[in-house]
């Protein structure tokens, strides 16, 4: 790496942000090499004869700096004539940082204290677990936006299921004192990865709580009736008669949709819809299958994930025309009351591409107003007119 002398350069802040940046760029390698030498860029001949008095004053900065900081550097020669007289000067073509603690004393007390922090970690996990560098800094790097309490509980958390039988209890269960029921998270969580690598096992022994999926009937007989819910899959006394499946992602829509003969209308509640497919395994013989989610990004890509576990369905209200038609109901804020953000499209496989030209419109906000619309503000009428229209639905009466 090089750096120009330019002529409104601050040597030092420069420099500092290049020890700075390297410490962070490798603050979570276990062997980091050391000496680091940074390179200083020569001034071409010309520059140097038109600016000589500007250039020995970074020079001097340069110098400066290292003798300040303890640094070693190296020297060129360089000849200067102004057409008459001609001299040498010695130039510092690089700077050595020697160690961690000269480049620690350079870079921010913020990089310093976090660098420190993070390998302070890693070699308390190493004693106790007896890890490799390699293992326990790839640890700290997993628990870096955890705090200090949060580490200390997840080594003690470690401890108890190297030490216990835990296959019969769910996560909730685990009875170490400082830590909520929903502390361990799901299996994916940052907190269970990491006691999982000091472990070293490929998952905990826990009892997982089973996912789930709620729907009701339709029909006059049973719409009355509680919900259903499926915790394990529905092979026996599975449903013959019905025609017509309708999947909503919000639990309004889902209890507005009204009696319809032959029909069940299934909660989806979000990303938890691509669990289906292995809950109610029948439902793929279904004649008609329906989805219907927001109009966002994640919207369109939970009906993507679905189509993809093998249920073939079509979607309402989930496409370009929808959204020119329903612009007046969308929202520029998260449920948090947060803007929403745009992002980078995924792949999404399963889309037709007016349902893709609408997500990537809600991804990239090009041509949009707003990045959601929620399904709950679009009228129910609205949705049933579709339903009758196109898929023959017999509503009988609403709720």
């Amino acid at each position: 790496m090089t750096t120009a002398r330019s002529t409104n350069s601050d040597i030092y802040s420069q420099l500092n942000r290049y020890v700075t940046d390297y410490l962070t760029k490798h603050m979570y390698d276990a062997n980091t090499p050391w000496p680091l030498r940074k390179i200083i860029r020569l001034p071409r001949q010309a520059e140097l004869e038109t600016h000589y008095a500007h250039i020995r004053t970074q020079d001097d900065a340069i110098r400066n700096w290292a003798q300040h900081y303890h640094c070693e550097t190296s020297e060129k020669t360089k000849i200067i004539s102004n057409g008459i007289v001609r001299q040498t000067s010695q130039l510092i073509d690089s700077v050595t940082i020697p160690d961690l603690d000269t480049a620690l004393n350079i870079a921010t007390p913020q990089t310093c204290k976090l660098y420190q922090r993070e390998h302070q970690r890693a070699h308390t996990i190493a004693n106790q677990f007896n890890l490799d560098e390699n293992t326990s800094i790839s640890i700290a790097k997993i628990l870096k936006d955890h705090d200090d309490t949060d580490f200390n509980l997840i080594t003690r958390a470690a401890h108890y299921f190297a030490d216990h039988n835990t296959e019969n209890m769910t996560p909730r269960m685990i009875p170490i004192p400082g830590f909520s029921a929903k502390w361990l998270g799901n299996a994916t969580s940052n907190r269970r990865k990491a006691i999982c690598k000091l472990l070293n096992r490929e998952q905990l022994a826990l009892n997982e709580r089973p996912g789930e999926i709620r729907l009701r009937y339709l029909d006059t007989q049973h719409h009355n009736q509680p919900d259903l819910i499926v915790t394990q899959p529905w092979t026996n006394n599975t449903p013959h008669d019905i025609t017509h499946i309708i999947i909503v992602e919000n639990k309004d829509t889902y209890q507005a949709i009204p009696t319809t003969e032959h029909a069940i209308c299934i909660f989806g509640s979000g990303h938890a819809a691509t669990r289906i497919k292995t809950l109610l395994p029948w439902l793929t013989t279904t004649p008609n299958i329906i989805y219907w989610g927001d109009m966002d990004a994640d919207g369109l890509e939970i009906l993507s994930e679905l189509r993809e576990t093998g249920i073939t369905c079509d979607s309402i209200l989930m496409d370009t025309n929808a959204y020119k038609t329903y612009e007046p109901y969308g929202t520029k804020l998260d449920t948090k009351n947060k803007p929403l953000k745009t992002r980078t499209p995924k792949p999404t496989p399963k889309l037709t591409s007016n349902e893709r030209n609408l997500y990537e419109q809600l991804c990239t906000g090009k041509n949009t107003t707003y990045l959601r619309i929620e399904q709950e503000r679009i009228p129910i009428n609205d949705a049933i007119a579709i339903l009758h229209t196109q898929y023959q639905w017999k509503t009988t009466h609403h709720k």
